[in-house]
């Protein structure tokens, strides 16, 4: 089997989640001795913004490293979503490698020219729905002045584009109520559609749901991201409610300490809470040991890595050592007695959640999306009001003054898929697609299918 991997980036260079998931399932299918390429996006250069590619291999892995600079192109608001010249280096690939599928991760940068290069050329493809890009420009449905979206329109997203802007942002901040009630009147008159950018982002949102509409197969890794896709318009009856799996390729024994250890895995970004973690930690009473560790890399946001670094500098009992090392989080995990998850988007299958509870580490996270729905509160972890340090100090409170409440919660981890059992999902998916299977029934019905 020949398949084409893309993702916005890929390991070592980046290391979030999807790019994580991309990597695993790449070197995965290549040990089976299946012909796997990956089509992935560097971060631009300065010295060389036009489109331009690396080649390279790596654990029997080819892989095509394309850089350009967005601001650049002839439209980026346009190009964002669908880049013709990603389009024809992805219909090259496709000539010279001719995969039988394409494996799309989330869609951000990639866009919808990549999925519409493997449709004309007969490729089946499949579209991993890792986040809220096909949705959201910005991603997580956070918009630009930090409060979550409570669902996607032309207006509030080509408000939001807008906003990303200072001439536009600044105003936002000033006096928000008077901005939106101006946009709304601009709204109601059709000759400001397309100065405003609401026509752009109407087209957008047309061109994206099509794009879906022509994968054979899309994966969500949660219920709550495939109920939030179909209601606003992705095709039910091909959404797959599928948990992606854990590479426990290391198994390091946990280490005992006096003082109880919390730690937070995941990007230092706004949307992520780690304010709201370091106000709750601030709340704290008591005399237990206690000890904060923070793994993540705040690279795009300079001002928010500052606030944090200086609050972390006055804080002894808290420590930013930077991402974890190659080897994985596995060896941090060991060494952790709680996770923290102060998420403010709605996350949805967090692979630190999955390995977390792999090695036994209970949960304390936002009562929010796909966090939600992996954290059994009192069982294998606590829940939390989102943006509520209060509320997260209590819970964080509880594992320090009840000792017996962390080992209950120690003992019932939820199940989890190993990587090779969802390996072996996928290439029996991919072999129905080849063989001209349909991926699900047509009634429509969102059916689980190796949900763990």
């Amino acid at each position: 089997m020949r398949v084409l991997i893309a993702v916005h980036g890929y390991p070592p260079t980046h290391n979030g989640g999807a790019e994580r998931r991309a990597e695993r399932l790449a070197r995965g299918l290549a040990s089976l001795g299946h012909a796997v390429d990956v089509l992935c996006i560097e971060t631009p250069s300065a010295s060389r913004p036009e489109l331009h590619w690396i080649d390279s291999a790596s654990d029997g892995v080819r892989v095509r490293r394309v850089s350009f600079n967005l601001g650049q192109m002839p439209d980026p608001v346009r190009w964002s979503y669908e880049n013709p010249d990603l389009g024809a280096v992805a219909a090259e690939m496709i000539a010279e490698h001719k995969p039988d599928i394409l494996h799309m991760f989330s869609g951000y940068l990639t866009g919808a020219s990549v999925v519409q290069a493997a449709h004309q050329a007969g490729v089946r493809t499949v579209i991993s729905l890792t986040d809220y890009w096909w949705l959201c420009h910005q991603i997580n449905l956070v918009r630009t002045d930090d409060t979550r979206c409570d669902g996607p329109s032309p207006l509030k997203c080509a408000r939001c584009q807008a906003e990303l802007q200072r001439r536009f942002r600044l105003p936002a901040q000033i006096a928000p109520g008077l901005l939106g009630l101006a946009w709304q009147g601009a709204a109601a008159l059709p000759v400001l559609e397309e100065p405003l950018g609401i026509a752009e982002q109407r087209r957008r949102r047309a061109v994206l749901l099509k794009t879906l509409s022509l994968a054979d197969a899309l994966i969500a890794p949660s219920h709550y991201l495939a109920e939030t896709y179909i209601r606003h318009g992705a095709p039910a009856e091909r959404i797959h409610v599928w948990r992606q799996g854990v590479e426990l390729n290391i198994c390091p024994l946990r280490k005992p300490d006096p003082a109880f250890r919390f730690g937070f895995l995941g990007q230092v970004k706004p949307h992520k809470g780690v304010h709201t973690l370091l106000d709750a930690w601030e709340l704290l009473g008591g005399s237990q040991p206690r000890r904060l560790t923070i793994y993540g890399s705040a690279e795009g946001d300079p001002e928010y890595a500052a606030q944090i670094r200086a609050r972390v500098a006055q804080l002894p009992d808290v420590s930013w050592p930077g991402t974890f090392a190659a080897t994985g989080p596995w060896p941090v995990l060991a060494e952790l007695d709680a996770l923290v998850m102060p998420s403010r988007w709605v996350e949805n299958s967090p692979n630190s959640i999955l390995e977390a509870q792999a090695m036994g580490v209970p949960i304390v996270g936002t009562n929010l999306g796909g966090i939600a729905e992996l954290v059994d509160h009192g069982r294998n972890g606590l829940l939390f009001a989102v943006d509520d340090a209060a509320d997260l100090a209590r819970q964080l409170q509880r594992l320090l003054d009840e000792p017996e409440l962390g080992a209950h919660l120690r003992r019932n981890p939820i199940p989890f898929q190993a990587q090779p059992e969802d390996l072996m999902h996928k290439i029996e998916l991919y072999t129905r697609l080849i063989r001209g299977g349909r991926a699900m029934d047509r009634s429509g019905e969102l059916r689980a299918i190796g949900v763990c």
